[in-house]
């Protein structure tokens, strides 16, 4: 076997590894943790015995993004609606787009670039976490990288027939009703092409018919959709035909020392790391990258638009820029840092830089990160132990429970913890027995009300209970349960 062979097959095994570690840090005990109320929301509207107009009204509530909550719906359908099964659907759409962003980087780097880009988006922290969520936000990455992967051919623009330009905008369509933000992908996407046709001073007709399209396309999602989205969740939750919800705040001087990149890669001193290795390369090869005018340059028109666009409608008219919004642009951020670093000719700094982005980050997730600390400790729960909770009403000698029904902003939630804990309740087998308020005449002699922290952190004993008194609560993680008896 000549050593040409050798290395092929050393080069694949290395691939399979990663992804096989990959694939471990995301599935490795995946429902250790309860959820949280986003996706009890998610889990909520995505009950598959409702009716799909029902599913529509309940995500139209409480979001302008219906593609995932439809899409988990049916996968409940298929596989039970199930507190369990839930976290299949987006660790799923992680392995899947780790496959792709193999073959991603294989068609615009060379082998050294796609083992170290793959493995930086295997170990990341960001991607990991949202792998495990059920939210929209790694399907936006998951569409994202498919958006790329169709517009371009190794590193240039791809060229254009009837089933691509098909590909492309149906994909567009996606990516903009799983997430708002991607419209910021569409929009980058129209400069780099406009500048890329005036570059070479010809216009395709697939060129004219591609920029019109996704314009018109960002075009009525702007101006029709959004305004009619607003108008049927009313101003209680958005405020005065405003587009941004109460819970987003203004951005903070320190946004601007690190651009989220603490939260991408994990800690503050990671995200400096990799922020300042990004702008160093970016600087280093601007003439490359003029030059080429490639995906490369594309990735930097994405970053820049990405961030200004939000920020400067932050600071004029209301804060619409959350971390996890950007989550697509982990591909621009680690595909330029993989390609470039490779680029550098001195071997010192380029060892260097692998180094700190590799060995630091392994570091974090060893000693901090739940993502790796599982493997071998217990890990310290960030979301409400709602099993906990049940466990410890089943032991107790109070079997009734009913819900703490806060006064959140958020339309339905109490629906949405309502129907979440039953049917957790109701898989765990537990003797329990609900008490719904609204539903109820007399009141019991003692009870266990379930405080859910995440939306509402004060609790008040209820109305309906003013003749009771507080006397057992047991404190968990964003949960308490609070034991009435009648005086």
């Amino acid at each position: 076997m000549n050593q040409f062979i050798i290395n092929k097959y050393f080069s694949y095994l290395l691939i399979i590894v990663i992804f096989l570690i990959g694939i471990a840090v995301r599935s490795y005990n995946l429902n250790s943790e309860d959820f949280w109320t986003d996706e009890i929301f998610a889990f909520w509207t995505a009950q598959p015995d409702i009716s799909f107009r029902e599913t529509l009204i309940r995500t139209l509530n409480s979001n302008f993004n219906f593609l995932f909550d439809f899409l988990l719906k049916t996968f409940h359908s298929i596989f039970n609606y199930d507190v369990h099964i839930s976290r299949l659907l987006p660790l799923s759409f992680s392995i899947i787009s780790l496959i792709l962003y193999i073959f991603f980087l294989k068609g615009i780097s060379n082998f050294s670039s796609l083992i170290f880009g793959f493995f930086i988006l295997s170990i990341n922290i960001y991607h990991i976490k949202y792998s495990t969520e059920i939210r929209s936000y790694i399907l936006t990455f998951l569409l994202s990288l498919i958006f790329f992967l169709l517009n371009f051919e190794k590193k240039e623009l791809a060229n254009l027939n009837i089933m691509r330009f098909c590909g492309i905008f149906f994909t567009a369509v996606l990516m903009v009703f799983n997430h708002s933000f991607t419209l910021l992908i569409i929009l980058s996407f129209l400069i780099f092409k406009f500048l890329d046709c005036c570059r070479l001073k010809k216009f395709k007709i697939y060129d004219y018919i591609l920029i019109i399209s996704l314009s018109l396309l960002g075009l009525i999602y702007v101006f029709v959709y959004l305004p009619l989205n607003i108008k049927f969740i009313g101003a209680d939750f958005f405020g005065s035909g405003n587009i941004s919800p109460h819970w987003i705040k203004q951005i903070k001087p320190s946004f601007f020392t690190n651009f989220y990149f603490s939260q991408y890669f994990g800690s503050r001193i990671l995200g400096l790391i990799h922020l300042s290795i990004l702008i160093y390369l970016i600087i280093k090869f601007y003439k490359h990258l003029l030059k080429e005018f490639n995906i490369f340059s594309f990735f930097v028109i994405l970053i820049v638009v990405s961030y200004s666009v939000p920020v400067v409608y932050s600071f004029l008219f209301e804060p619409v820029l959350v971390g996890r919004f950007l989550i697509f642009l982990i591909i621009p951020i680690i595909s330029l840092i993989a390609f470039f670093i490779f680029k550098i000719e001195n071997k010192i700094l380029r060892y260097f830089f692998i180094f700190v982005t590799v060995v630091p980050t392994l570091l974090n997730h060893l000693i901090y990160e739940n993502s790796f600390k599982k493997f071998y400790s217990d890990v310290y729960p960030v979301k409400p132990e709602i099993s906990n909770a049940l466990n410890l009403i089943n032991v107790s000698d109070t079997k009734l429970f009913t819900i703490y029904k806060n006064n959140a902003k958020e339309k339905n939630a109490f629906l949405a913890y309502q129907n979440y804990i039953l049917v957790y309740t109701n898989k765990l087998k537990y003797n329990l027995k609900y008490f719904d308020p609204n539903k109820e005449n007399q009141s019991p002699q003692s009870i266990w009300v379930i405080h859910i922290k995440d939306a509402y952190k004060d609790f008040y004993i209820p109305k309906n209970f003013e003749n009771f008194k507080i006397t057992d609560k047991r404190q968990l993680n964003n949960i308490d349960i609070i034991q009435l008896k009648k005086k």
